[in-house]
């Protein structure tokens, strides 16, 4: 099933290997869940602050379905 990804620069080039968009379509199996994705991507799932699918702050066990629009969202930290 195809799915529309958006992951955050900073997240780019922390995937294995490195990700040259930010905006994407990708397909993944029925019943890939947002942290299969994630994985899927190559980025580590400790940098992974939330997700959203389709707008709405998601865990990362959501089941995804065709058409969603998922936004992969950095971990935040500062001083």
């Amino acid at each position: 099933m195809d799915l529309n990804v958006k992951v955050a620069t900073i997240l780019l080039k922390k995937a294995d290997p490195i990700l040259e968009s930010s905006t994407f379509s990708f397909s993944v199996p029925e019943g890939t869940g947002a942290r299969g994705l994630i994985e899927m991507l190559g980025i580590p799932v400790a940098l992974v602050g939330s997700v959203t699918v389709n707008k709405r702050r998601r865990p990362l066990d959501t089941l995804l379905s065709a058409g969603d629009n998922v936004a992969i969202i950095p971990s935040i930290s500062g001083g």
